[in-house]
């Protein structure tokens, strides 16, 4: 009779093989991509199997340590390694499952917290803010609901501003034939207690935000317009003013998802921005730096 010890020691080798068969055909959908306008690839890392359903849709850091979340899950994974090394199976509190929700989306990182966007898609009726402890990645308990008229199409992503102690969303926005009329406004709550401060009007329209991280005093954003060249944005968060950061080209094959910011020993900003591979069912944190 086998032992658990020995299945288990031939689990992991079938997974390892397995993975590595997964991360060359995700390779191969990567070749021959331009690189990026304004920025350069300075690492990567794919994940794939488990990992890829806990890596699917959010991402932010604490200087120490990644945070992902996918449709349902949270993972945690060490920043220099970028090895998960906890995972929360099932993280949506029972309270806001009654409630519909069923999504994890974008996270932001603040004080021990993980704060996690999450909302009840397709029907969009209920969106919340949901605190889980960072050192275990368990739900807090706390929650708080967002006003419906500004998130009619969901929440997507939340983002910190430790230093305006504010909160910010955006509503979900698709990307129309026709752009006439249409209008953006940031969100802008107080982080104390989630009451709404004031909205601010963009400076043009935005499409398809799926993520954003403060740094520098500065609104980072990460844009799955409906091409191969994905833009990271930067938004003045007390003009509303809009610009290009840099683009980004990943093809057709993966969706831009969360990004997150944090600066290297020079104080300079590294961009690590998600893409989810539905094909492939894989998850690539690439990071950028600035090109000079």
């Amino acid at each position: 009779m086998i032992s658990l010890g020995k299945l288990y020691v031939v689990f992991k080798r079938i997974a390892a093989l397995v993975s590595a068969i997964m991360l060359l055909i995700v390779g191969a959908d990567e070749k021959n991509l331009p690189e990026p306008d304004g920025a350069e690839i300075t690492a990567k890392k794919t994940y794939v199997l488990f990992d890829y359903n806990v890596s699917s849709q959010g991402v932010t850091n604490d200087g120490k340590y990644f945070y992902f979340s996918g449709n349902s899950h949270l993972g945690k994974a060490d920043m220099k390694s970028g090895e998960m090394i906890r995972v929360c199976i099932d993280a949506i509190p029972d309270a806001l499952k009654e409630k519909g929700c069923n999504h994890i989306g974008g996270l932001s990182y603040y004080n021990g917290s993980v704060y996690a966007a999450i909302e009840d898609g397709p029907d969009y009726l209920n969106s919340f803010i949901a605190l889980y402890d960072a050192e275990t990645l368990e739900f807090t308990g706390k929650y708080y609901e967002l006003p419906h008229e500004l998130h009619l199409e969901g929440v997507p992503w939340c983002a910190i501003d430790v230093e305006r102690g504010y909160l910010y969303t955006a509503e979900w926005k698709e990307e129309p034939e026709d752009k006439t009329g249409d209008f953006s406004v940031l969100n802008v709550f107080n982080l104390s207690d989630m009451s709404l401060v004031k909205t601010v009007p963009l400076s043009e329209p935005i499409y398809r935000i799926q993520g954003a991280e403060m740094f520098g005093g500065k609104l980072y954003m990460s844009c799955d317009e409906l091409n191969d060249q994905k833009r990271v944005l930067s938004l003045d968060v007390e003009t509303g003013k809009v610009e290009t950061v840099f683009i980004r080209n990943i093809g057709t094959v993966f969706e831009a998802e969360d990004m997150t910011v944090y600066g290297d020993e020079n104080g300079e900003p590294v961009f690590c921005v998600l893409d989810r591979g539905e094909r492939r069912k894989s998850t690539n944190l690439t990071q950028y730096k600035l090109s000079k």
